[in-house]
C-alpha cells in the first residue's frame, strides 16, 4: 500500500550510509550521565582515541532539526519508532523511506544531535564506547516513545519499535519498559548484547533479526554476531535501564567473564515463555537496509575487523515484507 497526499513532516535529514556498531573497548567507569547532572552532554576522552560521554543526557525535543515525524493521510494508523545505531540516524534512512512508502507513520531522531554533539558518523562508530552511545540513544528513545503515544493522528495501540545495531540493544531494553497497551512489536536488527546489557523480562512481543552473513566487528570472517560474546567489562550497570544481565556482567562485577550472546539471550527468553522469535536471512549482513551486500573489513582502535554490511535486494524485500506483515497483523 502506498500513502499519498499531504503528510506531516518535521525536518528530513540527509542520508548517511555507514552502519553502526561499537568496537570492543572498555567503558569509562566514571563517565556516566549522573556524574555531572547539571551539565549537558559532553564527550570525554578515556584512552588513546577512545571516548565516552559525561553530563545530563537529552530527552526528546520534537523541534530538534533531526526529527522526522511523518504521518500518512486518513484516519489514525500504526506508527514505527525508528532507533538508530552507532552511525547515527542515517543507519535507518532507507527503512524510514520504505515504511513511509508503505503508508505507515514514522518517528525518527538522531540522539547525538539531540545532545548537541555534532561529529562525523565514523567518529561515533570507531571512537566511542558501546555504553556511551547506548545511553544517549536509550534516553532519547524512551522520551520519544512517551511523547508520541499522546500525539493525534496515530493509533496509540499500534506502535512498533525498530532498532538496528546499537539501536537494537536499546530497542530490546525498551521492550522491557513499554506498555503492551501501546506497543505491538519490537524489531531488533543485529543487537550486540553489550553496552547496557539485555533485559531479564520482556513486556511486549519481540522479533530479533540477523543476516546470516553478519560478522560486523568480528575477529574472523565467521565470527557471527548472534553467537558472539565479548568481555563483561564492556557493559555498564546503568540505573535507567530495566533489570538485566549487565547486573552480573559489568566492569565492577564479573569483569573477567563474557557477555551472553544475543542468540543465547533470545533462546533463554523463549524458554521463559516470552513472545520472541529470531529471524535469519540468507544474503544479508549487518544493517540489511543500508544497501547492497558488501563483504569488507574496517579499522578500529583495537585493530582491523570484519564488517560486512547490507544485503541482496531480494533479502531486503523479504525482510520488509515480513515487517509489514507483522505490522498489519491483527492484535
Amino acid at each position: 500500500m502506498n500513502g499519498t497526499g499531504q503528510q506531516q513532516i518535521v525536518n528530513i535529514v540527509g542520508l548517511l550510509l555507514l552502519a553502526g556498531c561499537a568496537q570492543q573497548v572498555e567503558p569509562d567507569p566514571v563517565g556516566v550521565a549522573r556524574t555531572a547532572a547539571e551539565e549537558g552532554a559532553r564527550i570525554v576522552e578515556i584512552g588513546s582515541g577512545m571516548h565516552s560521554v559525561n553530563g545530563r543526557l537529552a530527552g526528546f525535543d520534537p523541534a530538534n532539526t533531526s526529527v522526522i515525524f511523518a504521518l500518512p493521510p486518513g484516519p489514525p494508523g500504526p506508527l514505527v519508532l525508528l532507533i538508530h545505531g552507532a552511525g547515527g540516524m542515517g543507519d535507518n534512512a532507507n527503512v524510514i523511506a520504505a515504511i513511509r512508502a508503505a503508508g505507515i507513520g514514522v518517528l525518527a531522531f538522531d540522539a547525538y544531535r539531540m545532545n548537541s554533539l555534532e561529529r562525523p558518523s565514523a567518529f561515533w562508530v570507531r571512537n566511542v564506547t558501546y555504553e556511551a552511545r547506548q545511553r544517549m540513544i536509550f534516553t532519547t528513545a524512551r522520551a520519544a516513545y512517551l511523547w508520541v503515544i499522546n500525539q493525534p493522528g496515530i493509533d496509540a495501540r499500534r506502535i512498533h519499535l525498530y532498532g538496528v545495531s546499537n539501536g537494537a540493544d536499546v530497542a530490546l531494553n525498551m521492550a522491557a519498559i513499554v506498555e503492551p497497551a501501546h506497543v505491538r512489536t519490537v524489531f531488533a536488527e543485529a543487537p550486540a548484547g553489550a553496552g547496557l546489557g539485555l533485559p531479564d523480562r520482556l513486556a511486549v512481543p519481540v522479533r530479533v533479526i540477523f543476516g546470516l552473513l553478519d560478522n560486523y566487528a568480528g575477529q574472523h570472517v565467521e565470527d557471527w554476531r548472534w553467537k558472539r560474546t565479548v568481555p563483561c567489562r564492556l557493559n555498564i550497570l546503568w540505573p535507567d535501564t530495566p533489570p538485566g544481565n549487565a547486573a552480573t556482567c559489568n566492569r565492577e562485577r564479573g569483569s573477567s567473564g563474557r557477555t551472553q550472546s544475543p542468540g543465547d539471550w533470545a533462546e533463554e527468553q523463549r524458554t521463559r515463555g516470552a513472545d520472541i522469535e529470531t529471524w535469519f536471512y540468507e544474503g544479508g549482513a549487518h544493517g540489511m537496509f543500508l544497501g547492497p551486500l558488501r563483504r569488507q573489513t574496517m579499522d578500529w582502535a583495537t585493530g582491523t575487523m570484519h564488517a560486512s554490511i547490507g544485503a541482496e535486494e531480494a533479502t531486503r524485500r523479504q525482510l520488509l515484507a515480513d515487517i509489514l506483515t507483522r505490522i498489519a497483523a491483527p492484535h
